[in-house]
């Protein structure tokens, strides 16, 4: 045994170790009751600070209880990216909109990644993506009349 914790050594080969065996990852037929745990997804306009820690803490030590109980816990993570905040945000930075969402996603998600929560990143998304902002948008469009 160490004589002294070393953080960033023993957190990265945890982490290592549930990434490569997809600890965290939430599986179809699996034995266990299913259990969804879903904390807010975070705008990207900026970088992650003390409150989304608090916030994706408190989520994963829901997440991890279950798990260790038995259950086939899915906690997802994903980007509020459709919509004004990250739009305004890329605006009163000069960048476009686009380049600038999937900048932050990129730097939150090594935030995220490097607290090692219990994510199935597999299930990733951004509600940007073409493939999401399709269900997304249709709701916003019906409630404004819009058709298109």
């Amino acid at each position: 045994m160490d004589e002294r914790y070393d953080p960033a050594r023993v957190e990265r080969a945890a982490q290592d170790y549930w990434d490569s065996r997809q600890v965290f990852a939430a599986r179809e037929g699996a034995r266990g009751e299913k259990y969804y745990c879903l904390s807010m997804f975070p705008y990207p306009s900026g970088r992650l600070h003390m409150g989304h820690v608090r916030n994706y803490t408190i989520g994963d030590v829901l997440a991890r209880f279950m798990h260790m109980r038995g259950r086939n816990v899915l906690q997802p993570m994903g980007w509020d990216a459709f919509g004004l905040p990250a739009e305004n945000a890329a605006m009163a930075n000069g960048v476009p909109p686009a380049q600038w969402t999937r900048e932050n996603i990129a730097y939150m998600k090594r935030q995220l990644r490097s607290l090692g929560f219990a994510i199935d990143w597999e299930r990733e998304i951004a509600t940007c993506d073409p493939d999401c902002s399709g269900s997304t948008s249709r709701p916003v469009r019906a409630a404004a009349g819009s058709s298109r």
